[in-house]
């Protein structure tokens, strides 16, 4: 009989620790079934939050592996529906596409609702920014006022990634003339002095963010859950799984089985602040 091979990264650590261990068959079974229930019965669900254009749809093809994902977001909808992907072995990536506030009172009012609803039961819940965004300062409003309660008031900060994308276009609104601010295709690297006017423009958005008290504050996120990337250049993702892994109580989930080998496809390029 052809022996059977580990569905994915946490089922080949288990098989090596259960090795190892000084238990029985039966309970080699009874572990790997439950490793099976985990990983297979629930879908690993991720609530995305973002105005139109932050990159949604890219993020979820790149950091995800879905395929030529495309937001139907309706403008103004309130109807949010879960999307359920099967990727393979049975794993299943449940997406919720959630839109962002957007000043109107009434839709605010009924998407923080949505918000309340369903962002208590996803294992991740990352909300987007364009890096160079004019209303960063009204992403901070929402976050302080609407998603980072929820996530409290429901014991789940811990799964919250704000998700600053398009880093690569920063340059481009600087002076769109300059070759310098352009990004390097050929090396999907920043050019050193793009380089340096991300890390401007970055740290100046950190800044922001901790005169908020959305990060490094008791009551705010630790610094892990904010990642700066490139969804289309597949740029600096490795900072992005690792907050995943963190993400409350099954975020590890992710990277342990098809996330692994999402990672392979990606730039080993890292943004060093």
């Amino acid at each position: 009989m052809e022996e059977k091979k580990p569905k994915f990264l946490i089922n080949k650590i288990f098989d090596k620790i259960l090795e190892k261990a000084d238990i029985s068959t039966e309970e080699k079974a009874r572990v790997n079934q439950a490793l099976d229930q985990e990983l297979i019965e629930k879908p690993f669900k991720v609530a995305v939050i973002g105005q139109s254009g932050v990159g949604k749809s890219t993020t979820l093809n790149s950091v995800f592996g879905l395929k030529n994902y495309t937001s139907n977001l309706a403008e103004g909808t309130t109807d949010i529906i879960e999307e359920i992907f099967p990727l393979r072995d049975g794993f299943r990536l449940s997406i919720y596409d959630m839109p962002g506030l957007n000043n109107d009172e009434d839709k605010d009012i009924e998407y923080a609702k949505l918000y309340e609803k369903i962002l208590p039961g996803c294992d991740v819940i990352v909300y987007i920014i364009n890096s160079h965004s004019r209303d960063f300062g009204e992403d901070c409003r929402i976050l302080k006022e609407v998603v980072l309660p929820i996530c409290k008031e429901n014991s789940i900060k811990d799964n919250l990634i704000i998700a600053v994308n398009k880093i690569d276009t920063i340059g481009e609104n600087i002076d769109p003339d300059d070759p310098e601010l352009q990004w390097d295709v050929v090396t999907n690297l920043p050019p050193e002095k793009l380089k340096k006017a991300i890390k401007d423009k970055l740290g100046d958005m950190v800044d922001k963010l901790i005169d908020e008290n959305l990060i490094g504050s008791a009551d705010g996120l630790d610094q892990h859950q904010i990642v700066f990337y490139s969804a289309i250049k597949n740029y600096n993702l490795q900072d992005f799984i690792r907050a995943i892994a963190k993400a409350g109580k099954r975020g590890w989930i992710w990277p342990a089985t098809v996330g692994f080998e999402q990672a392979s496809r990606w730039s080993d390029a890292k943004l060093k602040l």
